[in-house]
C-alpha cells in the first residue's frame, strides 16, 4: 500500500501543478490532461491492479512464488463436454474409403490438438447476482457520483474447484450437485498455471480483502474532482479507468451464501477484438427452444497441458453406461498419449438409482 500512497501523492502534484489548466479553455485543459496527468494516472492504475491481484492470487503468503509454478485444481463438467475436451469422438472416427486389406494397419484420425476446457459468457451463469455483488457491496455509486452507471461488461469464464484441508473435492456429493449435472457429469483432476486463475472470495470479509486498495484510490481521485472542479468529460475519461480496473474483479466476488464452493476462475473480460474467437454450441434437445451458447478457448486451458500423470477423471454417481463411457474416455486419452497416466474412475458414492 506504501507504493500506491506514493503515487496518489504524485497524482496530487500533478494535478496541482496544473490547476491553472483546468480553469482555462477547454483545449488546454483537455491537453494537459491527456500529457500531464494520464501518465501517473496509468502508474496508479497499474500498482492498484498489482497489489488487487495479489487479493486473489492462489497463495496470498507467496504472491511471487505462486504466479511461477502449476496448480492442482478440479473441474466439473458433462461428459459430453469431456469427450469434447479430449478431441471429440469423431477423432476415432477410421470409416474413410481404404483398402480392405489394409483395415487392420488403419490409423485413427488425429485427434484435435486445441481442444480445452471452455470459457462460456456470463449471460449463460444462473446466479443473477453474478457480477454485481462487489459493485453493490463496495456502494460505488452511492459514494462516487462521478462513476458512470453503466451495464456490467460481460466475461467469459471457466470455473474449478480448490482442494480443502482433507474435504474430497474430485468425488463430492455437493458439487455433483452444483457443478456435475446432478451427478451425470464427471469432474476433472488438472494441472493449471497459477497465473490463469484467480480465487472467488465471498462475502464481506472478501470485499474487505480489496476495499482498502480501491477506496484509497477512489478517494484520492475524488478529491481532485471537486477540488479542480474537473468537468463531466475528465470525470468520464476517470470512470472509464475504474471500470477497466474493476471488470475482471467483478466475477471474482459472490455471496458468503456460497463460499462452501472454494471456487476458483479462469475470467476473460469481453473485447471487441474478441469476437472473431466465439465459438458456439447449438444444442437442439431442448425442445422448441434450442439452446445456444458461446464460448471461447484458450491455450493455457488445452487438454494436452493441463492433464499431466498422476491426473484423473471421476465419473458421476449417475452416468448412464458407465463402461462404455470409461473405454470412451480412455480411448481419447490413448490417443492423447495421456492413457494410462491418467486414470478414469467411477463415483463412489451412493446417489440414489444409478446406472452400471
Amino acid at each position: 500500500m506504501d507504493e500506491l500512497e506514493k503515487v496518489l501523492d504524485e497524482l496530487d502534484e500533478v494535478f496541482k501543478a496544473g490547476q491553472r489548466y483546468f480553469k482555462g479553455d477547454d483545449r488546454l485543459r483537455i491537453r494537459f490532461f491527456e500529457t500531464g496527468v494520464k501518465p501517473t494516472l496509468k502508474k496508479v492504475m497499474e500498482i492498484a491492479r498489482t497489489l488487487l491481484d495479489s487479493r486473489y492470487s492462489l497463495n496470498c503468503e507467496d504472491a511471487e512464488a505462486s504466479l511461477a509454478k502449476q496448480v492442482e485444481l478440479v473441474h466439473y463438467t458433462s461428459v459430453v463436454s469431456l469427450v469434447s475436451i479430449l478431441g471429440g469422438a469423431q477423432s476415432l472416427d477410421n470409416r474413410f474409403p481404404i483398402a480392405a486389406s489394409s483395415v487392420e494397419n488403419s490409423p485413427l484420425s488425429e485427434p484435435s490438438s486445441t481442444s480445452s476446457i471452455r470459457l462460456y459468457d456470463t449471460e449463460h451463469f444462473n446466479d443473477p447476482d453474478e457480477g454485481e455483488y462487489l459493485v453493490r457491496s463496495l456502494k460505488l455509486h452511492e459514494e462516487y457520483d462521478w462513476i458512470d452507471e453503466r451495464e456490467f461488461g460481460h466475461a467469459y469464464i471457466a470455473s474449478f474447484i480448490r482442494p480443502e484441508g482433507h474435504t474430497n473435492v474430485t468425488d463430492n456429493l455437493v458439487y455433483w450437485r452444483t457443478y456435475g449435472r446432478d451427478g451425470e457429469g464427471c469432474s476433472i483432476t488438472v494441472s493449471v498455471p497459477s497465473n490463469s486463475v484467480r480465487k472467488v472470495l465471498y462475502g464481506r470479509e472478501g470485499v474487505d480483502q480489496i476495499r482498502n486498495v480501491v477506496v484509497t484510490m477512489l478517494d484520492r481521485l475524488d478529491s481532485n474532482i471537486l477540488e479542480y472542479e474537473l468537468g463531466a468529460d475528465i470525470q468520464s475519461e476517470l470512470s472509464n479507468l475504474v471500470w477497466k480496473l474493476l471488470h475482471p474483479l467483478l466475477y471474482l466476488h459472490k455471496s458468503a451464501a456460497y463460499d462452501y464452493e472454494h471456487e476458483c476462475r479462469f475470467v476473460l473480460p469481453w473485447e471487441e477484438k474478441r469476437r472473431r474467437e466465439v465459438e458456439f454450441e447449438y444444442d437442439e434437445s431442448t425442445g422448441m427452444s434450442p439452446r445456444i451458447r458461446h464460448y471461447v478457448e484458450r491455450n493455457q486451458l488445452r487438454a494436452s497441458e493441463i492433464l499431466i500423470s498422476g491426473c484423473y477423471i471421476t465419473l458421476g454417481p449417475r452416468v448412464s453406461h458407465r463402461l462404455s463411457a470409461r473405454l470412451l474416455i480412455e480411448r481419447l486419452l490413448q490417443s492423447l498419449d495421456l492413457h494410462p497416466h491418467v486414470q478414469v474412475r467411477f463415483s463412489e458414492i451412493a446417489y440414489g438409482a444409478t446406472h452400471r
